[in-house]
C-alpha cells in the first residue's frame, strides 16, 4: 500500500473574539477588520445620531441656501413657517 502524501497547510492566521474600535469615545462603537480598517458599525448613541444628522443638514444654513429660498417661494414661505414654530417651541422651555 503506498504512502499518502501528507498535506502541508499554511499557518492559520486566526484571532480569536473581535476587537471594537470607537472614535469617538463610545458614542458609535464598529468592529475591527483583520488589515486594521474600520468595519462594520455595531451600535450608534442618539447624540452620535444627531450629530450626524446635523452635518447632513448644514448646508441648509448657508449662503446658497439663502439664495435658493430667494430663488423659489414656496421654500422661503415654508421657511418662515418652521421658523416660526421653532421660537415659538423653544422659548416655551
Amino acid at each position: 500500500m503506498p504512502k499518502r502524501k501528507s498535506k502541508i497547510r499554511a499557518p492559520k492566521y486566526h484571532r480569536p473574539g473581535k476587537i471594537y474600535i470607537s472614535p469617538d469615545g463610545g458614542e458609535t462603537v464598529y468592529e475591527q477588520k483583520r488589515n486594521g480598517d474600520r468595519g462594520r458599525m455595531v451600535s450608534q448613541s442618539q447624540m452620535a445620531q444627531d450629530i450626524e444628522q446635523l452635518q447632513a443638514e448644514e448646508d441648509m444654513n448657508s449662503i446658497y441656501s439663502i439664495q435658493l429660498r430667494r430663488k423659489y417661494p414656496a421654500l422661503e414661505k415654508a421657511w418662515q413657517k418652521y421658523k416660526l414654530i421653532w421660537n415659538m417651541v423653544s422659548s416655551e422651555d
